[in-house]
């Protein structure tokens, strides 16, 4: 079982008082963003000892009935393990005898959003929140799983509650930031966060995750003369507390590759420039500088290429699309997207070897993106080999996939002399697409990757 007194390094006789100033070092010395399961057990800790009821209730658990004290305690166990349905078996059956331990309840709730079921989780939540409405920490469960379930309203009024009785509990501010930038809510995160950060320089705890969460805001709302501004804020954070300058640079490091994706370019590079001056031996930073610097090339030299007049469109178009390919493994939409590209290329190979090779004098980080098939495409040696094994490429996708072409009804045009019947139709996605982290649309309350997704 956790021992909440000593992840908070106090005594069991600690106050209040003495329970948030542990609070406050502790999430100083481990931010959510940079270490989160530390974090999440450090906030565990607080949420259970800052409240009375808790707090006893917690204390006495080694009086519990042995089968209550054993069945929580391995309950526990198989959450921390990561098997979540294990523990709630093992947890629905001792609350249904001592269903008066909150502790036990709370911990089955915890255990239900675990498994992505937020539907069960609510009505725990509910009920402890009910009998204790003055319980921030009951009140911020619940707002915790209204968001999981996507009721944004909802978790919007639960998150307010929860801070009118504890204002210095920062994983309540996070969450009410995070349930207006879900909601995609830019202006009120910004005004969530704002307050944040005026309540933590009132009472003294860090505020760096605000900070994460309002520049995430700043950039969601194109408000670059917003992000400069609380970007300097942080330097001055890093340069008045040496205690901070780690987390301002990790923060700094994160942050860049976010204003990459963003393909803003140049706060990017100055994101992680400053994160490189601030700890300039992390070798975390410096693997990051250079992935930035790296991209950084490609993305100015994407842009210089979209003005270039002596290459065609479509190696621009078979560029981009490589720079933004899903990532997952085995997809068959990027794999046929890829495949239509060059396959484009094989059927016109002599008139578009010019266009690759100023691609490879011109932009030399573009053409090492693809560089293996540039090269199959100018080695004249080996063209029937290529379009050979084009052609059975090409018989593939039609086994597999044939709704996904369209016969030419010329088989004789001189553009498709080298695969008979091949012409250049996109292919079109006709069902909504649902991300993997959304909420299914079946209503459960589980994410979609853990229900019809799977």
């Amino acid at each position: 079982m956790k021992e909440y007194y000593k992840i908070l390094d106090i005594q069991k006789e600690a106050k209040k008082d003495d329970i948030k100033k542990a609070y406050f070092k502790l999430v100083r010395k481990y931010p959510p963003d940079r270490y989160p399961d530390e974090f999440m057990n450090i906030r565990e800790a607080y949420e259970i000892l800052i409240d009375e009821n808790t707090r006893k209730q917690f204390d006495v658990i080694d009086a519990m009935p042995v089968e209550a004290r054993l069945y929580f305690n391995e309950g526990r166990r198989q959450l921390e393990a990561g098997d979540a349905q294990r523990a709630i078996k093992l947890l629905e059956k001792v609350s249904k005898t001592y269903s008066d331990f909150s502790v036990i309840n709370i911990l089955l709730g915890d255990a239900y959003m675990a498994n992505e079921n937020s539907g069960k989780a609510i009505q725990i939540f509910e009920e402890l929140a009910a009998d204790e409405p003055n319980n921030a920490g009951f009140v911020g469960k619940l707002a915790h799983a209204y968001l999981m379930r996507g009721w944004h309203k909802k978790a919007a009024e639960r998150y307010e509650q929860a801070l009118l009785l504890d204002e210095d509990n920062i994983s309540l501010w996070l969450g009410h930031i995070e349930c207006y930038l879900s909601a995609n809510q830019i202006t009120k995160a910004k005004e969530i966060a704002l307050q944040g950060i005026e309540v933590s320089t009132r009472n003294g705890w860090d505020n760096i995750e605000l900070y994460y969460h309002i520049i995430r805001a700043d950039i969601e709302s194109h408000d670059l003369d917003g992000m400069s501004k609380h970007l300097e804020e942080m330097k001055d954070i890093a340069n008045r507390d040496e205690d901070e300058k780690g987390n301002v640079a990790w923060f700094l490091a994160n942050l860049s590759k976010q204003l990459q994706f963003y393909n803003l370019i140049e706060e990017s590079a100055a994101a992680i420039n400053t994160a490189f001056k601030l700890l300039p031996d992390d070798v975390e930073i410096k693997k990051i500088k250079a992935e930035i610097d790296k991209d950084s090339i490609i993305i100015l030299q994407m842009h210089q290429l979209e003005e270039e007049k002596a290459i065609d469109d479509l190696f621009k178009a078979m560029l981009e699309f490589e720079m933004h390919k899903c990532g997952r493994k085995n997809c068959l939409d990027c794999e046929f997207e890829q495949f239509r590209f060059e396959m484009d290329t094989v059927c016109n190979i002599n008139s578009h070897r010019k266009d690759i090779q100023n691609l490879k004098n011109k932009y030399p980080e573009l053409y090492n993106m693809k560089k293996d098939f540039f090269d199959s495409v100018l080695n004249r040696k080996n063209e029937d080999k290529l379009i050979n094994s084009y052609r059975k490429k090409f018989e593939r996708f039609m086994k597999i996939c044939p709704e996904r072409f369209e016969r030419d009804e010329s088989d004789g045009d001189e553009d498709y002399d080298e695969v008979d019947g091949y012409t250049n139709t996109p292919y079109v996605r006709t069902e909504v697409k649902v991300g993997r982290n959304d909420p299914c649309p079946c209503g459960s309350g589980k994410k979609y990757k853990k229900c019809c997704g799977v």
